[in-house]
């Protein structure tokens, strides 16, 4: 599927419903993370996170894909390079019209 800017829109599911930060268990390193919610992108029905790590050492952002089953966050890596791609794009878009 090709991104197309008009596919993706901001939304705000973790924001309204947790605030600005979420927890993320990362089972690889065995310990939990906290992230600041940058932005939220709906592209073609699928929701995607940007955060960025509390600990003011690591300023790189993060994408995952998530839903929220029962209230509950749930993220998972993106690991499909078309996948990626599409969310990248998006996320462009959104620092393109909001950070201009």
């Amino acid at each position: 599927m090709e991104f197309c800017p008009g596919s993706a829109s901001e939304v705000r599911h973790l924001r309204d419903s947790w605030g600005n930060r979420v927890e993320w268990y990362d089972t690889r390193l065995e310990r939990a993370e906290r992230y600041e919610i940058m932005t939220e992108i709906d592209v073609a029905g699928q929701t995607y996170v940007v955060l960025t790590a509390v600990d003011a050492s690591d300023p790189h952002p993060y994408l995952f894909r998530y839903s929220l089953a029962e209230g509950t966050p749930s993220f998972v890596p993106v690991e499909s390079e078309e996948e990626w791609d599409q969310a990248a794009d998006a996320f462009v878009v959104w620092l393109d019209t909001h950070h201009a």
